[in-house]
């Protein structure tokens, strides 16, 4: 992974763009916005970090396995959370909803996917520690 400072609790801290069609979003991306993209080091599976001025800014990911039903390409964002199991309980109490529940993710920490009332999907992301 390039530079990466971790982000306190409640910032908006990465962008993933989930995609069926990677090598079409890798050209656009990177000739519109003169992006550069590299192959994830904290994960085995394809990843693509954008890179901006040397930091890591978001990623890339295939949408090519069954998990994704009919769901279209997206965009996503991540806040950053100290703990990923309360803040799913909390925004259960809150009236979101859950898609994905915490799961970790070796090397970079535990993520959920949800929405708050009205649907809007987020993710929440409690960083391993540094």
């Amino acid at each position: 992974m390039a530079d990466y400072q971790i982000p306190g609790a409640g910032e908006i801290c990465w962008r993933e763009l989930r995609t069926r069609d990677i090598s079409t979003a890798r050209e656009f991306y990177s000739a519109l916005f003169g992006w550069s993209l590299e192959q994830s080091k904290v994960t085995e599976m394809p990843y693509q970090e954008i890179i901006l001025n040397g930091a890591a800014q978001g990623g890339m990911m295939a949408m090519d396995n069954a998990e994704w039903g009919d769901a279209p390409s997206h965009w996503a964002s991540y806040i950053a959370v100290d703990n990923a199991d309360e803040t799913v309980a909390k925004i259960t109490a809150n009236g979101g909803s859950v898609h994905v529940p915490p799961f970790d993710a070796p090397g970079v920490g535990r993520m959920a996917m949800v929405a708050d009332p009205s649907g809007a999907d987020f993710a929440i992301i409690q960083f391993v520690s540094a």
